[in-house]
């Protein structure tokens, strides 16, 4: 692909799920890649694979692999993507996790290496700083439902704990830390396994933060119950790393089938 289009791109929470779907299909539109991953060897395949992945190794808890990860070539990447998500573990009937604020926690640590990047100088960035992309969910919405009725005591009794966590995360974009920041919040139905249906079967709707409660930027939610953690990545590097994403800026994008 032409300079003029290939963008750079750090990517935290890359070796499974959501992370590695986008992480693969924007290595493939070769688009320059930096991953942060404890565990570099999960991703060795794709290093053989793709000269355009570089992967530091370390954790959100480290500031300067934090730092390695924002930069590429001595300049702060265009894009940034959090598929950070907690390890979560049956606790009687209900599901938690030994790191329960592990997303908020990740995007204010992603937010201050940048700060702290920005503060130093020693280093190029974009104008404007780089666009963020962070993965959410539904079933955290302060302006009505958008899940289904059957899942509602999966979503608000056996969910609790992660969705607590990404309402945290959301809040620190809108309000906290992020709140200067190009952001794009990704609020998937279900995640779920299984190949890709393309752009074409994701119905989309999207809510800004601040709007009033009967406000729904494209009219009706779109409530379903699962989607493909594949669509969700083709979603986001089709839109927001490939595409303009300006236009997605500051809103919450529910997907689903």
């Amino acid at each position: 692909m032409s300079t003029s289009t290939q963008k750079t791109v750090a990517i935290f929470g890359a070796t499974g799920g959501t992370g590695l779907a986008s992480l693969k299909l924007a290595l493939k539109a070769g688009h320059k890649v930096n991953v942060l991953a404890r565990t570099p060897s999960k991703l060795s395949d794709l290093s053989s694979q793709y000269p355009n992945l570089n992967v530091i190794k370390g954790d959100i808890r480290d500031i300067a692999s934090m730092k390695s990860t924002l930069t590429l070539n001595n300049r702060v990447v265009d894009i940034v993507i959090s598929a950070i998500g907690m390890v979560i573990e049956r606790v009687g009937l209900g599901l938690s996790s030994r790191d329960p604020t592990i997303c908020e926690e990740g995007t204010k640590a992603i937010l201050s290496a940048l700060s702290q990047l920005e503060a130093e100088k020693t280093v190029l960035v974009p104008a404007g700083g780089p666009e963020f992309v962070l993965l959410s969910t539904t079933g955290i919405s302060d302006k009505g439902r958008d899940i289904p009725l059957a899942m509602m005591p999966m979503y608000h009794w056996m969910l609790s704990v992660p969705h607590k966590d990404k309402k945290k995360m959301e809040e620190t974009m809108i309000h906290g830390e992020g709140r200067t920041r190009k952001w794009v919040m990704i609020r998937p139905s279900f995640l779920w396994d299984g190949e890709s249906k393309g752009l074409g079967k994701i119905r989309i709707s999207t809510e800004t933060p601040g709007a009033s409660p009967e406000k729904k930027d494209d009219g009706d939610v779109a409530v379903g119950y699962v989607i493909h953690r594949e669509d969700v990545g083709l979603w986001i590097v089709e839109e927001c790393i490939k595409g303009d994403a300006s236009k997605w800026h500051g809103k919450m994008v529910t997907l689903t089938y």
